[in-house]
């Protein structure tokens, strides 16, 4: 049995969008149904590629190598910020990515763990076209998982299916988001209805109280 809920296209807007106050967490909210996740990052330092650890230059690099969209993408930002994570405060690099070396059209956002280098998240807001292939929600929860491995290799395992919701965007196209639950937190995938990556999110960040959502549950 899946736990499926119909999510509004702000919504799906705001999980797209860095540093707002629903940023990567309201998968975890959808989940919850009572808490909404909040990210106040402050600004430490403008870095170049230079200035990164071989760890997150590693991780960087294996992300435009995992997500076709972002491979060929011009590094135009990288800050250190400091952000208040569930296990304590946490220096994460934001890395902005863009298909045109003057930052305009296409683009990505990576955030990195600025000590270990490990992925936190990735956002592609693109206007690329996708497939006209519609995934049912089984096989978008397989195509999610795909997309798991492929930005966390072995670490990807310990990620469990819990919960996938639908929303209808500009268009009238559909994205789903695919929440999988590990011991220490949940990790949100964004996949427009083809199974076409749009965001992974790991929710690691302060909730605050928030009211109550309807939920539909359904047998597949």
């Amino acid at each position: 049995m899946f736990k499926h809920q119909v999510l509004p296209f702000a919504l799906i807007a705001a999980l797209l969008l860095p540093n707002t106050p629903i940023l990567t967490n309201e998968a975890a909210a959808a989940s919850t149904h009572k808490e909404k996740a909040t990210v106040t990052a402050t600004k430490l330092e403008e870095l170049s590629i230079n200035d990164l650890t071989q760890k997150a230059k590693a991780t960087l690099n294996h992300v435009k190598e995992a997500i076709p969209d972002l491979k060929n993408y011009h590094i135009t930002s990288i800050v250190k910020e400091n952000v208040a994570a569930t296990s304590g405060p946490l220096e994460r690099l934001e890395v902005i990515l863009s298909s045109k070396p003057d930052g305009t059209s296409d683009f990505g956002i990576v955030h990195v763990n600025a000590s270990t280098g490990e992925l936190i998240s990735v956002d592609i807001q693109n206007a690329l076209p996708s497939s006209k292939e519609v995934l049912g929600d089984e096989e978008a929860i397989k195509k999610g998982k795909e997309h798991l491995k492929l930005l966390f290799g072995k670490q990807a395992e310990k990620y469990k299916f819990s919960q996938i919701n639908s929303s209808t965007v500009q268009e009238n196209k559909t994205q789903v988001l695919v929440i999988y639950t590990s011991p220490d937190h949940t990790i949100n995938v964004t996949m427009d209805r083809a199974g076409k990556l749009k965001a992974v999110k790991k929710d690691i960040y302060p909730k605050a109280a928030g009211k109550n959502k309807k939920q539909k549950t359904f047998a597949q």
